[in-house]
């Protein structure tokens, strides 16, 4: 019977025999006869409309948090002029100053913003309390005499500013005085000279007229004829001499009284030409005398200009003097107020000093017991509210870069979330992170909420490096170049042709077009694929990765491209073949 009819187990082996001599047969005839068809490469176009939005170019570097350091700083200025002049022993010199009596914050703890970190003694807080009222009182006291002095000094330097303007204005008159005295004596004497002159000329003019030299001729004329008949008449009678000698008389009394006045006449302009002469002398000894007196006057009232020109300066200098000693003195008594409402700010109503951030305590300035004799810092916190990301970047990205510009940032524990930051500083010192790469060192600061960020946390933070406003924009992989020359493909009938384009800026991924192709205007992408690739594509009718679809009712945006990534690859396909 076994002879007969197989097993089971046989038969199962004789039918998977079977299926793989079936499987062997049909790979077979795929690889030989199917498969060479299907890699058969095609040119396929895929269907895109030009968008139209800002286009940027933008790098990315990485970076890690670093936390801001706060300092809450002791600066309280508690020093007298008592404590500054005497030099006491050590215990009394710590009794000027407050001191600690509990501390109530350690490094490594959390504080919040109004927890108390210190309170100090009681006894040090009135010993510093009572100093510096002292301080204010004593300079009440200064400022009241400052002021008096002020008042006083104002009442004599006015006294004696007006007694040299006074001085100065009597020697004005003084010299005026003397000028008009000495001008008026030259000039009488002055007008004395020329009256004289004037009658020496009047008569000089009376002793050469006519009238008078031919009257002078008639009486000499008459003298020495009576005197010619005079001698005639001796010889003839009585009566004729007498006559004769009458006739002589009166012509010689005539003659003599014309010499005679003729002989003043002289004399007059001899005594007024003396006189003359004396005045002349006269005027030149007064002119000595005004020169020397003018001298002497302008002398003294070039010292009363000379004070009074200064009596302003001298003045004002007095004036300024006292200003100053009173103006100290009110700074003074201003500076010791400002330290006691300090210290009073300061200590409080309880003598305890409150935390003015939130924070991680880095740093505890002062223990139990310390005194503070200087300014130093009281706490340290780490803060979230100054978190920074210091970067590299590279020398030909750097140079596009200023203080204040803004970036993204996403950091590596939250990557669906944009953080927003500004760039605080940049380096100008350069670092190199191997020979062949030169980068500088950049700081942003984090801004926002930064409570779910921790030290140490890393990120990318990617800069804005160049930007355009709205542009018609298409992918870079759709432009084609040819002979210097750049087209992309329209459609014309059923045909594929090179349209002619004009480009501008690119971010690498994308590229602006100038004209030659409008906003929404359709255009393709031309690709190789297989037929195998193709109809996978329309049968399971899926999108190639890598495509980006650009058309439909895709929510217009700005299109960033990171050039530290590679551009995508072209995998994207169209339904038609190249004819």
């Amino acid at each position: 019977m076994s002879n007969k009819k197989m097993s089971k187990r046989k038969i199962a082996k004789i039918f998977l025999a079977v299926i793989c001599l079936c499987g062997i047969a049909g790979a077979a005839g795929y690889t030989l006869f199917i498969k060479p068809g299907l890699d058969k490469e095609i040119t396929v176009y895929k269907e895109n409309t030009a968008q139209f939005g800002p286009l940027k170019s933008t790098v990315t570097e990485s970076g890690s948090v670093e936390f801001g350091i706060v300092n809450q700083l002791y600066d309280l200025d508690v020093s007298t002029e008592d404590s500054e002049d005497e030099e006491d022993d050590d215990e009394e010199d710590e009794e000027k100053y407050l001191k600690v009596e509990e501390v109530y914050a350690a490094v490594g703890q959390r504080v919040k913003e109004g927890d108390a970190i210190y309170k100090f003694t009681q006894d040090s807080i009135d010993s510093v309390r009572k100093a510096l009222k002292y301080s204010v009182t004593e300079a009440k006291i200064e400022l009241a005499n400052a002021q008096t002095d002020y008042d006083t000094g104002v009442v004599t330097a006015g006294l004696s500013y007006d007694e040299t303007q006074l001085d100065t204005e009597l020697s004005q008159q003084t010299y005026d005085n003397t000028i008009a005295r000495l001008s008026n004596d030259m000039a009488a004497k002055t007008l004395e000279i020329e009256q004289l002159l004037a009658d020496i000329y009047k008569t000089q003019t009376e002793l050469v007229d006519d009238d008078y030299r031919e009257k002078k001729a008639d009486i000499i004329e008459a003298y020495e004829k009576a005197q010619e008949a005079v001698e005639d008449a001796k010889e003839d009678f009585v009566t004729n001499r007498v006559t004769a000698a009458d006739t002589f008389r009166t012509a010689r009394d005539a003659y003599e009284e014309f010499f005679d006045k003729y002989d003043e006449s002289n004399d007059s302009i001899q005594e007024n030409v003396d006189k003359v002469y004396e005045l002349q002398v006269e005027i030149e000894n007064d002119q000595k005398l005004m020169e020397k007196e003018l001298l002497t006057a302008s002398q003294t009232l070039e010292m009363s200009a000379l004070k009074g020109s200064i009596a302003d300066s001298q003045y004002a200098s007095s004036i300024k003097e006292y200003e100053t000693t009173l103006e100290k003195s009110k700074n003074a008594l201003d500076e010791a107020n400002e330290k006691l409402d300090a210290f009073e700010e300061f200590v409080g109503d309880e003598g305890i000093v409150y935390a003015a951030n939130t924070g991680l305590v880095t740093e505890v300035g002062y223990s139990e017991g310390d005194s503070l004799v200087s300014s130093g810092t009281l706490i340290s916190y780490a803060t979230s509210d100054a978190m920074t990301i210091s970067v590299d970047a590279a020398q030909e990205d750097v140079v596009t870069m200023k203080v204040g510009d803004s970036v993204d940032i996403v950091f590596s524990a939250y990557p669906d979330e944009t953080y927003s930051g500004i760039i605080k500083s940049i380096t100008t010192t350069a670092t190199s992170r191997d020979s062949a790469t030169v980068s500088y060192p950049v700081v942003i600061s984090i801004m926002g909420d930064t409570s779910k960020l921790y030290s140490g946390m890393t990120a990318n933070v990617t800069f804005v490096t160049e930007q355009t406003e709205d542009i018609v924009y298409v992918p870079r992989k759709a432009v084609v170049n040819e002979n210097d020359k750049t087209y992309v493909y329209k459609k014309s009938g059923e045909d594929y042709v090179l349209s002619p384009v004009t480009t501008g800026f690119t971010n690498g991924e994308y590229i602006e077009i100038i004209a030659g192709l409008e906003e929404g205007e359709t255009y393709y992408i031309e690709s190789i694929a297989s037929k195998e690739e193709k109809v996978s594509e329309e049968n399971q009718n899926i999108e190639v990765p890598g495509e980006t679809n650009l058309q439909g009712d895709q929510e217009k945006r700005p299109l960033n491209k990171d050039v530290s990534n590679e551009v995508s690859s072209d995998q994207s396909f169209s339904d038609k073949e190249r004819k």
